[in-house]
This record gives C-alpha cells, sequence and structure tokens, in this order.
C-alpha cells in the first residue's frame, strides 16, 4: 500500500510539474536544458528530424512517461505531447481537473500562468496508452 501511495504522489508531482513549465516557443537547447534541470527523471532519447516530422523525444527511467517537443520550422516548440501508460489516467485526469479550468471534451485551459498566452491540454486515449497535448493561443 505504501509503494502506490508513493507512485500516486510521484505521479501528481510528475503531472504538477510538467505543466508548470510550458515549453512551447523554445528552442532545442533551451528544451533541453530545462529538461535536465526541472525533469530530472526524464532523460534525452533521441531527436528525429525527417521531411514531415521534426521532434524531441525524452523518456522516464520507468518507461511509463514519454515527452515529445513537436518542433516547427524554425526549431522551436510548436506543442508537445506527454505519453502515458493508461496506469496513470486517473492520477493525470485528477491532477488536470484540480490545477487547470476544465473546457469540454477531455480538455483543460490554463489562462492564468502567462499574461500573453492561454494553455491548452488535450486528452486523448489510444488503444495501449493516452496522451496529453499542450498547446498555446494567443489571448
Amino acid at each position: 500500500m505504501k509503494r502506490f501511495l508513493l507512485c500516486v504522489f510521484f505521479c501528481m508531482f510528475l503531472l504538477s510539474t510538467a505543466y508548470s513549465q510550458y515549453f512551447v516557443g523554445l528552442g532545442i537547447e533551451e528544451i533541453k536544458t530545462e529538461m535536465k534541470q526541472k525533469k530530472e527523471d526524464f532523460s534525452f532519447s533521441k531527436e528525429v528530424n525527417a521531411e514531415e516530422h521534426h521532434f524531441l523525444k525524452f523518456e522516464n527511467a520507468n518507461e511509463t512517461q514519454t515527452i515529445l517537443f513537436i518542433l516547427d520550422d524554425n526549431e522551436k516548440c510548436k506543442f508537445t505531447k506527454l505519453i502515458c501508460d493508461y496506469s496513470l489516467l486517473r492520477t493525470m485526469e485528477d491532477s488536470l481537473n484540480n490545477t487547470y479550468e476544465y473546457r469540454k471534451d477531455m480538455s483543460w485551459v490554463d489562462t492564468e500562468s502567462d499574461e500573453n498566452y492561454n494553455y491548452l491540454m488535450e486528452l486523448e486515449k489510444e488503444d495501449w496508452f493516452f496522451t496529453i497535448k499542450t498547446t498555446r493561443k494567443k489571448k
């Protein structure tokens, strides 16, 4: 039971820190630096730069979470995708509900953290995992 509670608190911590620092708009080196400093449990996996896709991939140590930083033509983060194991679903939903304003269709918005942008988090369920996509919109 202690191990389960520890896991729940750890997952809540991960989610709160995952969204307390938004990476949208940052360049490649800025992302790598911020991840090293603020997300020590994640390690850089690889950079993919194909014709249609350019992204950075980071994974956590127990392989239950992956963060993709999707880059635009200027090598700035266009949006992020947090890919999670279904064992984290309830914890992630609870944390999103407690931290952000629920909109509809499994989406939340943060209007408080930035005076120029709102951040939208969208949860999408897949067959083997779920994702939380974070984008930003000008206010």
